[in-house]
């Protein structure tokens, strides 16, 4: 078959005439810009039987290459080892490329990869003053209580509530609680817990003024500073506790009072968080100190830099039933340095998620799904940008100024504080 499509194959038969009456002194010479690509190789070609060879490696023509690839990955061996399969038996011109480009194409290949390599560690901003940016999550159950963990990112700073409701109203009770002493901080990082997604959770960051920031679901390492805590806390409660039934109050009073004069090597001057919070301020030592905390990950992991732009086509990591699946998805527009809006197509329906870039792989097949060939509806893109929100009632006894009122029309784009609701899978 090969000798029968080689005799038909134009390419082939101008590099067989060069193989057997010699080649151009130069490459310029070759007007065929598809024969010049066998310039290089000139020296290792040969003809046998009519076939044209390089090497022990049979030259296979244009028409036979798409059907040896699909040979070649009829098992799914992955890129490398196909490559190496192709070098042992055959040869054209970027066979290499073309084996790549193909197995990116694969979609079995593509939902059953691992994931990608970790994207360079992206910090949060370095926060300045106390209060400026508080992280919120939720520990337990731990002998039927939950814990409410407030972080202060400047300071370290812990405030804490036992519960046994982490619903929407205990959230925001807790939440107006500590406020009430310390003022509203400037930002709000919490996960995609339902008390946090909720419409009603969202009014209360917007009628206090506080921007509020979502990470990407099942990636705890982006509400690091409460993660952290709370592993810590789980610890300081169990030993606390030792030798009785579980831990009381007065564990959780003791654990705070050590941990909040305890110095913190996170903390401006590794001072503790007590006296960060009175005021101290962030010194270049400390700003130093994280950026060095990022060079190593990014050794440790093996990071490298990645981003996505608008419209780019990719896979997202996605969790149902304790089940990881990659799912197509197409960029909408980047959140921050590593987070991600991507709108995803499913069973008739479009869904915008936010996504980590680690995440996230780059979705190479040509193939498209229902996100790829429909507009947006209008509902995902007002759900995405202008979420409802419903004005708060501004009681006349307080100043006007304390609460920001809704936007109208007349306003313009809308504030930042307004974070989109998305959905929390």
């Amino acid at each position: 078959m090969i000798l029968a499509e080689t005799k038909k194959d134009a390419v082939l038969q101008q590099v067989v005439g060069f193989i057997n009456n010699g080649w151009p002194a130069n490459a310029k010479q070759i007007s065929d810009h598809d024969v010049k690509k066998f310039f290089a190789r000139r020296d290792g070609l040969q003809v046998v039987d009519e076939c044209v060879m390089f090497g022990d490696r049979i030259v296979v023509p244009f028409r036979f290459r798409k059907r040896i690839i699909r040979q070649l990955h009829r098992g799914h061996t992955g890129m490398d080892r196909m490559k190496s399969l192709a070098r042992s038996y055959i040869y054209w011109p970027n066979v290499d490329d073309d084996v790549a480009q193909f197995v990116r194409q694969c979609r079995a290949c593509a939902e059953a990869a691992k994931s990608p390599t970790k994207a360079t560690l992206e910090s949060w901003p370095i926060s300045v003053r106390p209060w400026q940016r508080v992280h919120i999550d939720f520990a337990g159950p731990i002998d039927g209580y939950y814990y409410f963990v407030i972080m202060d990112a400047y300071s370290k700073w812990p405030e804490m509530f036992r519960s046994r409701s982490i619903n929407t109203t205990a959230t925001i009770d807790m939440l107006r609680e500590t406020f009430s002493r310390f003022g509203n901080p400037e930002s709000l990082v919490s996960d995609n817990g339902t008390q946090f997604t909720s419409e009603r959770f969202q009014q209360f960051c917007y009628a206090n003024g506080i921007n509020h920031l979502r990470t990407a679901p099942y990636h705890p390492q982006s509400n690091g500073q409460a993660e952290r805590y709370v592993d810590s806390l789980k610890r300081g409660l169990k030993k606390l506790s030792y030798g009785e039934s579980s831990p009381t109050l007065e564990h959780l009073h003791t654990f705070l009072s050590v941990y909040r004069s305890t110095p913190n090597p996170n903390t401006p001057e590794s001072t503790s968080p007590a006296e960060a919070f009175l005021g101290k301020p962030y010194s270049v030592t400390q700003i130093a100190r994280n950026h060095k905390q990022d060079e190593q990950f990014n050794r440790q992991h093996g990071a490298v830099k990645r981003n996505f732009k608008g419209d780019d086509l990719v896979f997202v990591e996605q969790h149902s039933r304790n089940a990881m699946s990659w799912v197509p998805g197409r960029v909408i527009e980047r959140k921050g340095s590593v987070n991600y809006i991507v709108v995803l197509g499913t069973t008739g329906r479009l869904r915008l998620i936010r996504s980590h870039i680690n995440q996230m792989r780059p979705r190479y097949d040509c193939d498209t799904f229902e996100g790829e060939t429909q507009q947006l509806p209008w509902e995902i893109l007002l759900d995405e940008f202008q979420p409802p929100i419903t004005p708060a009632r501004v009681n006349p006894a307080v100043p006007s100024t304390s609460v920001n009122p809704a936007p109208s029309a007349s306003d313009g784009p809308v504030p930042i504080l307004m974070q989109p609701v998305l959905d929390p899978a």
